[in-house]
């Protein structure tokens, strides 16, 4: 077991390091995880979230760091340094793939996808939804789903390549290319 999601903070031994985008200086309680390194003692983390419901904790496909997604907040962390090797930049996740397959951890937004590769390498794809995705699901190296727009109010099919994050029939990008601009 490289790490343990805990109840809450401990209330003895070292402090917990905290990890947030907002400062170093905030005390309260987040995602509490305890990481066992290979290398050194074990110790605690506290992740401060974002803004949505997806908690997630897994080995990153480099198989050293790990992914921490803590309400929506996403971040990597290399647990022998008790550092935070990247942090995404955007509090939104709604769901993580991991797809050992391919070697990526892909990451569903509100709007697009995201994903990283064992090399650190990855891709977001363009926007594809106005707002929220349904019906989400993979198929060997595609993501198939629905997306919603306002036009009609419908949710509409897309197909997203997951090894490039190329996605020709996304919604947004559709309407868009079919507005008409108002004014001078």
């Amino acid at each position: 077991m490289r790490f343990e999601i805990l109840p809450g903070l401990p209330p003895y031994g070292p402090r917990a390091v905290s990890f947030t985008g907002r400062g170093e200086h905030e005390f309260r309680e987040g995602l509490v995880i305890r990481f066992y390194p290979e290398k050194s003692d074990p110790w605690v983390g506290n992740f401060l979230g974002g803004m949505t419901n997806c908690t997630a904790v897994l080995d990153h496909p480099n198989g050293a760091d790990v992914i921490v997604v803590a309400d929506g907040h996403t971040c990597v962390i290399d647990p022998e340094s008790r550092a935070m090797r990247d942090c995404a930049a955007w509090d939104d996740i709604a769901a993580v793939f991991p797809l050992h397959q391919l070697g990526l951890v892909v990451f569903q937004g509100l709007v697009d996808f995201a994903a990283v590769r064992s090399d650190n390498s990855g891709w977001i794809s363009p926007r594809i939804s106005w707002d929220s995705f349904r019906n989400v699901k993979v198929h060997e190296t595609e993501l198939t789903g629905e997306a919603w727009t306002p036009v009609g109010d419908i949710w509409a099919p897309f197909t997203l390549d997951l090894l490039t994050g190329h996605c020709a029939d996304g919604i947004y990008e559709k309407d868009m290319a079919r507005a008409v601009r108002v004014g001078s």
